[in-house]
């Protein structure tokens, strides 16, 4: 019975895959679907947008454009029932292209082609290229562009370093990215960009002239003390209003400004958390268990830490590394965005503490990958250019002030806060790097897992 069974089924199947007469079945779609209607074409970048109006079929499921590039692949775009533009992209010249737009039913049955002659704007590669800027990093050159149409483009630098070139590659397909090319000496370099796109587009290098590096080292933290809140005050501070100086206060004239987000430090330590581990070259590590952070306590945000570099320097950009005891990195506690402060009073002892400049604001984002990479990235540090829109130095200055604007772990309402180290890179005021080998400035051998 059961091989009888089985004639039967492979009967069946054998009459479903061939017809007596022409082989191989072919499964038609019924009725075609009408074309599609009232169509007009936008021009953009290396493609544009159809709008339509869809036919009135019951079935119809999608629309199609085909069309060729100037390298001869045929491309297809579809674009869903429920919406009313299809876009093309990856025309290389700015010239006539035959597209053929095609209504879909649900069997797969297509209309007749409608035929549409449309004219790009210039590629996208020469948009792109058009908007690339090369300036000075630290230590590295700084490439910058904006996609607004967010096609994915790869970004090919050539760079000469010494008699030899070599050609660094990124793709993104990101508004405006950023490339930088680090570890390059403090002399003039060649740079050559070119843009290409996944259909094979390529622009002709664009030569960007020669561009020197400024040349930034880690600052030494020798010399850097907590700033108090009676230093703050200079003179200006009574000693006699509490025996705690945790809770003194300055003179009733200057008590106006000492307040949270004002010139007031958070709490100086809390529990295990100190101030002074903020910049002690050691991170915190959740395997040792070594607690190597500050910690607020209860308290508001923003809230503020103030430090005495020893000395006048200038700075370029820096590295933050988080608290990591019981799993905490990227959540809880740790301070998410903060502010960077600077100030260069002569004689802060005369009085209040002034002459402060913001010089930007910043956010510790978990990247995009694996948890080893998250891990990795933050055992290395996050590091922020301090103006990354124009990289520079900043003036000289002798005081800085941490100011902290929200937690990760509760941004809207978390209460307290802690942080593990800070490292700044730039030089001495009079331009000189002091080479000191105890300042941390990534991964601590034997503590990247």
């Amino acid at each position: 019975m059961k091989s009888f069974q089985y004639i039967i089924m492979m009967a069946v199947a054998a009459i479903a895959f061939y017809s007596c007469n022409d082989g191989p079945m072919k499964i038609e779609g019924g009725t075609p679907p009408g074309q599609l209607t009232n169509v007009k074409f936008t021009p953009l970048n290396g493609g544009g947008f159809f709008l339509y109006n869809i036919p009135s079929n019951v079935d119809y499921l999608y629309a199609r454009a085909e069309y060729t590039l100037d390298n001869g692949q045929t491309i297809s775009k579809t674009s869903s029932v429920y919406s009313d533009t299809l876009f093309i992209e990856g025309l290389g010249t700015v010239k006539e292209y035959e597209v053929k737009l095609f209504s879909v039913n649900r069997t797969g049955g297509e209309s007749t082609p409608l035929i549409q002659r449309i004219t790009p704007l210039e590629p996208t590669t020469k948009a792109v290229l058009q908007t690339i800027s090369v300036q000075p990093g630290f230590s590295a050159l700084v490439i910058d562009w904006k996609n607004p149409l967010q096609e994915t483009i790869t970004v090919l630098a050539t760079v000469t370093v010494g008699s030899k070139e070599v050609t660094l590659v990124q793709s993104s397909n990101l508004v405006i990215d950023r490339f930088t090319i680090p570890n390059l000496a403090g002399v003039p370099h060649g740079v050559k960009v070119r843009i290409r796109d996944i259909y094979g587009n390529e622009t002709e290098a664009k030569d960007f002239g020669s561009n020197t590096p400024y040349v930034d080292g880690p600052i030494s933290k020798k010399g850097w003390s907590f700033l108090r809140n009676n230093l703050l005050y200079g003179n200006r501070w009574d000693y006699g209003s509490a025996e705690d100086p945790q809770f003194q206060t300055p003179l009733a004239d200057y008590k106006g400004t000492f307040r949270d987000d004002s010139l007031k430090n958070a709490r100086e330590t809390n529990v295990e958390g100190r101030i002074e581990k903020f910049w002690d070259n050691v991170y915190d590590y959740r395997p040792v268990l070594n607690l190597n952070y500050f910690h607020t306590g209860t308290q508001s945000y923003p809230f503020s830490y103030f430090i005495d570099m020893g000395r006048r320097i200038v700075a370029s950009r820096f590295k933050i590394w988080q608290r990591d005891t019981w799993d905490q990195l990227y959540t809880s506690e740790n301070v998410r965005t903060f502010e960077i402060w600077i100030s260069d009073d002569k004689d802060p002892t005369d009085g209040v503490l002034t002459d402060w400049e913001l010089v930007g604001r910043y956010r510790i984002v978990r990247p995009d990958g694996t948890n080893l990479f998250a891990l990795y990235t933050a055992r290395s540090g996050h590091e922020f250019m301090l103006y990354p829109d124009n990289p520079r130095f900043t003036r000289p200055f002798r005081y800085l002030r941490f100011k902290a604007i929200d937690q990760a772990g509760n941004p809207v309402s978390g209460n307290s806060g802690c942080s593990s180290e800070i490292t700044l890179w730039g030089t001495e005021a009079n331009g000189s790097i002091i080479d000191d080998p105890a300042t941390l400035t990534g991964i601590i051998p034997g503590w990247e897992n």
